[in-house]
């Protein structure tokens, strides 16, 4: 079952980008959620409160639970794998904080970036130490005690798709689940975020079947996006764009996605305005409509 999300804009905020936190203020959890339902998203990220706010996190989930708004995910973007030793340990902090925070407010998720090799700046650095076997070693260790020290019952420990790092690919999503072997560990699935050639861009469907057939079971969050490539270009520039003005799949997604039998949020996420989520929720329940799908 796929259930639709997105941000929610309250005081003129501006919409977050990448590495950003999408979640708004929790000041009153119960209009919170009613906004969402306003906007007919049955799926929301993780409003923003701090593991410490028990009481406000109680709030929330029983907040949502009322409205029948499934929380999808805790995000936390910081750098794994910083090379400075006391950056490293203090961000590796943040996610088991944020893990833990997922599992209290009942959210399918937290996700994050494996990172970069690199010190201070952001976790989308290029180095070609990122593809290393080392990297992949590091993303199993750091999978594992995340898990082992939380000890989730719901929440699912993932990954997010990123081009520039170790988890760009379904081969690679595949041997994490083998080294990872714990149940805890979920995929989280951006097929915008598998595309990183011309190849893979005119393939999206077969790139989803794949992951479909490899870890389906897996799956307890995605994005919604679409991509764009520059042409004509002698060199490769895809950006992201708005969903409908791309060349992902997105029919297959949510048929794919639907027929799971696990509650899959499906999110929107990097536009830049109320009116573009608008009109990218439109265009999704469009193209779900005609796949025979009601969002």
């Amino acid at each position: 079952m796929i259930r639709l999300g997105g941000p929610i804009f309250q005081n003129n905020i501006k919409a977050a980008g990448a590495a950003e936190s999408h979640g708004a203020a929790a000041d009153d959890p119960s209009l919170l959620a009613r906004a969402h339902r306003a906007k007919g998203y049955t799926a929301a990220y993780a409003p923003r409160v701090r593991l410490t706010e028990t009481e406000k996190i109680r709030e929330i989930r029983k907040a949502f639970e009322k409205e029948n708004v499934l929380i999808a995910e805790v995000g936390c973007w910081c750098n794994l794998l910083d090379l400075d030793p006391e950056t490293r340990k203090k961000n590796r902090a943040d996610m088991l904080n944020s893990l833990a925070l997922a599992e209290e407010l009942g959210a399918n998720c937290v996700v994050g970036l494996a990172g970069s090799y690199c010190s201070g700046g952001v976790p989308s650095h290029h180095d070609a130490k990122n593809f290393s076997e080392e990297a992949f070693e590091e993303a199993v260790s750091m999978a594992r005690y995340f898990i082992d020290s939380v000890k989730p019952k719901k929440a699912c420990f993932t990954y997010e798709v990123y081009q520039f790092g170790v988890v760009d690919s379904v081969e690679m999503i595949s041997r994490l689940i083998q080294a990872i072997d714990r149940k805890q560990f979920g995929v989280h699935l951006d097929l915008t975020n598998f595309i990183n050639s011309p190849r893979t861009y005119w393939t999206t469907g077969e790139i989803l079947r794949e992951c479909i057939c490899q870890f389906g079971d897996r799956i307890v969050a995605a994005h919604a996006k679409d991509a764009k490539m520059k042409e004509p270009s002698s060199s490769v520039l895809i950006d992201e764009v708005i969903p409908g003005q791309g060349n992902v799949d997105i029919a297959a997604l949510v048929r794919e996605l639907h027929r799971l039998p696990q509650q899959v949020p499906y999110m929107m996420e990097h536009l830049k305005t109320e009116e573009e989520y608008d009109q990218a929720a439109a265009h999704i329940r469009k193209v779900a409509a005609e796949q025979g799908i009601l969002l």
